[in-house]
């Protein structure tokens, strides 16, 4: 599964080096789309001459993009990047933001469907507690009897709830996003 850095803009949800190197250690992001980020960050800071930036720039095929990433992390303030950090769950959660806002907008004529692309993204994202009240496949932990309403109902029942998580999510991140 691999998205582009458009969803973020899309959403206006902030992104930097940390979040593409994550998004590239998670499977995420290719290097063309890091190749096309360094790009218009040398178009926006063309003052700059960090060498690792440019070679990312530069985009050849037989660059180490993840070793390049680490590299201009290294000569930020990001000192360690480990997958239990703090500074890599609110990378990984701007990553599943940005997914699931574009299967909102991607799938808002097809519910079912939509539904189905988000437990996909739940099972890749290593099936987050937080996701579960909207997974189309589990048992409703709040006491919620879906036998006891029609499909639709049901149906109609996972967008909300998928809609609110989208809300709070957005506010938990900080970000100035609408959808």
């Amino acid at each position: 599964m691999s998205f582009s850095t458009d969803i973020f803009k899309k959403s206006k949800i902030n992104y930097n080096w940390t979040t593409l190197y994550v998004g590239l250690k998670l499977g995420l992001v290719s290097n063309s789309d890091i190749t096309k980020y360094a790009i218009e960050f040398l178009t926006s800071h063309p003052d700059s001459n960090n060498q690792n930036i440019i070679q990312l720039a530069w985009g050849e095929y037989d660059f180490d993009c993840e070793e390049l990433l680490m590299n201009v992390l290294n000569e930020s303030i990001v000192n360690e990047l480990s997958s239990d950090s703090d500074v890599w769950q609110v990378e990984k959660r701007k990553w599943r933001l940005g997914i699931l806002s574009y299967l909102k907008t991607t799938y808002q004529d097809d519910y079912e469907e939509m539904l189905n692309k988000i437990a996909e993204v739940y099972a890749d994202m290593d099936y987050p507690e937080d996701m579960e009240d909207f997974i189309n496949y589990l048992t409703p932990k709040d006491g919620y009897n879906p036998l006891l309403y029609s499909h639709e109902e049901n149906v109609a029942r996972l967008v909300n709830l998928f809609n609110s998580f989208l809300d709070k999510e957005k506010q938990n991140l900080g970000n100035e996003i609408t959808f």
